[in-house]
């Protein structure tokens, strides 16, 4: 994927992009957390990039707009203030 978009242009730009043989633009990987809004995406991807496992009925909770818990929160963040990240969700529209 390329996109850009030059000093004083009026738009974004884009165009065909060549690869060598054996080479893609690694959309296969870099938006498949965008097009699989499913848990086992979203667990896969955390567990990878947090480098620590995650708790799947947890993150689904979150996922689904269940309430929040204490569980959900401990569950996935045991060092996080309970208060203050039910605070922010209630600020955001959630369910606590």
């Amino acid at each position: 994927m390329c996109v850009w978009r030059e000093r004083g242009a009026a738009a974004w730009r884009h165009g065909p992009v060549e690869f060598a043989d054996g080479q893609t633009d690694g959309a296969d990987w870099l938006f498949d957390l965008l097009t699989d809004r499913g848990t086992d995406a979203y667990v896969d991807y955390a567990e990878d990039y947090f480098e620590r496992p995650v708790d799947r009925d947890a993150a689904a909770a979150v996922l689904t707009g269940a309430p929040l818990t204490h569980r959900t929160v401990t569950a996935l963040s045991p060092a996080a203030d309970f208060d203050a990240v039910a605070a922010r969700a209630r600020a955001l529209g959630r369910t606590v």
